[in-house]
């Protein structure tokens, strides 16, 4: 962890890990913000595939691999849980930041371990668990003619 001390700017202090209490309040953070980015890109993604049914039916039609439509889902979950969570790493560590450093002296830590297991982790296992629930073949309805 990477501690800096506002009223010295010059300074900094590299810590190896935090204490026991800190770092387990640090991962339960972690796993609750993986909760909500994973449960937000799965509804993001379902209502994706439900809006595109119809595209999907058509790209089967005419000869597209089933892979296609996981490929489809794995990608826009994680396209929404990668940005989700750039998003809330961002809107959390800047009110954070802005408010520590009205006090002087007061060190802030960055928990990059964490940032990187929520950022990486979290956006790989939505795209494995898109890719392993998304069904490859559609069932076939009667298409409607334009007349």
């Amino acid at each position: 962890m990477l501690l800096v001390t506002w009223g010295q700017l010059q300074e900094y202090q590299v810590q190896n890990e935090p204490t026991t209490d800190i770092a387990s309040i640090l991962w339960m953070v972690v796993i609750g913000a993986a909760l909500l980015t994973l449960s937000a890109a799965g509804i993001t993604a379902g209502l994706a595939l439900a809006d595109g049914r119809s595209d999907h039916a058509t790209l089967a039609s005419v000869g597209a691999d089933i892979r296609l439509r996981k490929a489809l889902s794995g990608s826009q979950t994680f396209l929404t849980a990668f940005l989700g969570t750039v998003m809330g790493l961002f809107a959390g560590v800047v009110p954070i930041d802005v408010l520590l450093s009205f006090s002087r002296g007061t060190p802030i830590v960055v928990p990059w371990l964490q940032f990187g297991v929520l950022l990486v982790l979290v956006s790989l296992f939505g795209v494995t668990a898109a890719w392993m629930s998304t069904r490859g073949r559609l069932p076939m309805k009667r298409r409607q003619t334009v007349a």
